[in-house]
């Protein structure tokens, strides 16, 4: 079907007027096609978050296992002191690990899927969903892999004794960590610059 013929403006209207009558191009045809099958396929991350929810339900199996191995220790044997500490922080890693990976999830599906099934008032969901956007989630992952990694440090310094070789393991580990506290202050600034400029 051709296109309609475009409207000739009144002789003295200067002014740059929509043409109602445009007819689209074929590149322009074929990127308006490449725009809306890129926007269908966001729901293909979906199969990225439901394999992140699988991976929270492993880390929760082998959650269960260790604190049950953890508890019969503990009430028909002997375990050490630092021993005992040293399995706490172990639970409290795969714990911080297990939430990491449900903001991913979330967040991942308010943001780049859809957020209508979070819009029902009956739903308790966390405040912080109702404000996040890229920067706080890059700074939400950044402080939660700060925590892991301090206490994935403080398992492994009181896991070896002080020779020279865990020393040097432990200083690696410190010289890391402080690695994602210099980069987590990083996203933070620049998230504040954005804010001012806007």
């Amino acid at each position: 079907m051709a296109c309609p013929a475009p409207a000739r403006p009144a002789p003295r209207d200067t002014a740059p007027h929509p043409d109602p009558g445009h007819c689209p191009t074929s590149m322009e045809k074929i990127l308006a096609s490449i725009g809306s099958l890129l926007y269908g396929m966001r729901f293909t991350m979906l199969f990225f978050y439901v394999g992140l929810v699988a991976i929270i339900f492993g880390i929760l199996g082998k959650f269960v296992f260790e604190t049950y191995k953890l508890m019969n220790t503990l009430l028909t044997g002997s375990i050490e002191k630092i021993d005992l500490i040293i399995k706490v922080l172990e639970l409290v890693d795969m714990t911080m690990v297990a939430q990491l990976v449900w903001v991913v999830a979330l967040a991942g599906v308010s943001l780049f899927v859809t957020t209508g099934h979070f819009d029902n008032k009956d739903i308790k969901k966390p405040d912080w969903l109702d404000h996040v956007n890229t920067y706080n989630l890059k700074l939400k992952l950044a402080f939660a892999i700060i925590s892991i990694s301090g206490v994935h440090a403080l398992k492994t310094y009181l896991s070896g004794d002080l020779t020279l070789e865990n020393v040097q393991i432990v200083a690696i580990i410190a010289v890391i960590h402080f690695s994602f506290v210099l980069a987590a202050i990083g996203i933070s600034f620049a998230e504040r610059l954005t804010r001012e400029q806007h």
